[in-house]
């Protein structure tokens, strides 16, 4: 499976204020993890169930003020 990055900005650095998200069809579960800034680890990761996706996404949004 694919991954999708999520970012504000139009370039998009994969390290730089980004979210990853990756489905795994195997366990049914939603990855998330979100890059605040370059060279450094993930300040945010989270494993959601795989009807909650949208739901979790949406959140992060909001909360990150996107």
């Amino acid at each position: 499976m694919d991954k999708l990055v999520v970012s504000i900005y139009e370039t998009i650095d994969p390290r730089k204020e980004t979210l990853h998200i990756k489905y795994d069809l195997n366990t049914y579960q939603w990855h998330f993890q979100y890059f605040a800034k370059p060279f450094e680890e993930a300040e945010f990761v989270r494993t959601y169930p795989g009807d909650k996706g949208i739901e979790k996404f949406d959140n992060f949004v909001e909360m990150i003020r996107w």
